[in-house]
């Protein structure tokens, strides 16, 4: 958290925030890869039915 009680030394320039507001808006993910929402609801689809598919049968004993 910021001290409340000391003055800043450095007064930020408009140019300067502007430029961090910028880069905070449009950061880019780590591995520079982008996923669109059809992208993502398609494999959320493709794993919901792995896992709702029925179990591989097993062979019976005897």
């Amino acid at each position: 958290m910021l001290p409340l009680n000391e003055p800043l030394t450095d007064q930020a320039t408009r140019e300067a925030l502007a430029q961090d507001v910028d880069a905070a808006l449009n950061a880019t993910e780590a591995d520079g890869t982008f996923r669109d929402t059809s992208e993502c609801a398609g494999l959320l689809l493709l794993a919901g039915a792995v896992l709702l598919s029925p179990p591989a049968p097993r062979p019976k004993k005897g």
